[in-house]
């Protein structure tokens, strides 16, 4: 008896979502065999991710470290108070029993957003050259939008995001805030330093992209990041001036 209420998770889910109680938490994500489990595109992850059916719903369930569950769930419910492009958390779920330094502690679940893809599937479909200029602009915007916010990343790269195409757009949301601090405003020194994470992870991104498909590193956009620092400069100018 002991045992099973050492093993018993504590879940925090927030209200218009299923319980999730039906689920094996006393296992890891990994070994799951549930059968509302489903296959979808993903972007490079750090950690287990897997997707899940309730009825016409599809919820992302993430495992990671405790702490850094923590500060992501709380982060992405405060950027969606604050108006910001992030999904929608759903709930955390924490494993008492299991070092919290350990992947498998907590896990953090969002709703899914419908008809968004990762980047890889954006850069390497076809019709990409088309919508470059339209990405650029869409993370440069999202970037802003959080520097504005007080939201200070951390962790700004292409796979930490989901894309969606509109008319002449392409919509760009955030879904990875394990690693954001939040504030009431944001110091230049903040910015610059997220700036120039986000042109180093960028970089390394089209360089793992270049090797995925056989092509030589020289022939990777690299500089993309640099692309998206310009454009966020001018906006962040131009938004910035009327305050």
């Amino acid at each position: 008896m002991r045992d099973r209420l050492m093993a018993t998770p504590h879940l925090t889910i927030l209200p218009d979502n299923p319980d999730f109680l039906e689920l094996p938490w006393d296992q890891p994500l990994a070994t799951w065999e549930v059968a509302n489990i489903v296959e979808l595109p993903r972007g490079v992850h750090r950690h287990v991710v897997r997707f899940l059916t309730y009825g016409e719903v599809v919820y992302a369930i993430k495992e990671l470290p405790r702490a850094f569950a923590r500060n992501e769930f709380a982060a992405l419910r405060e950027l969606r108070n604050r108006g910001a492009s992030v999904v929608e958390a759903a709930g955390i779920v924490e494993r008492a029993w299991v070092d919290p330094s350990e992947e498998w502690s907590a896990a953090v679940i969002t709703q899914y957003l419908d008809f968004s893809f990762s980047y890889r599937e954006l850069i390497s479909g076809t019709g990409f050259g088309k919508r470059r200029e339209q990405m650029l602009d869409g993370f440069a915007g999202l970037l802003v939008e959080l520097h504005l916010l007080g939201c200070y990343w951390g962790d700004c790269s292409l796979s930490n995001v989901l894309y969606r195409y509109d008319a002449a757009t392409v919509d760009i949301t955030m879904v990875d805030a394990e690693t954001t601090e939040l504030h009431d405003r944001l110091s230049r020194g903040q910015r610059q330093a997220d700036i120039e994470v986000m042109i180093l992870n960028v970089a390394g991104g089209m360089a793992d992209i270049a090797a995925e498909q056989g092509n030589e590193i020289d022939n990777a956009d690299l500089r993309l990041g640099e692309d998206i620092a310009r454009r966020y400069g001018r906006l962040w100018d131009e938004l910035t001036r009327e305050i």
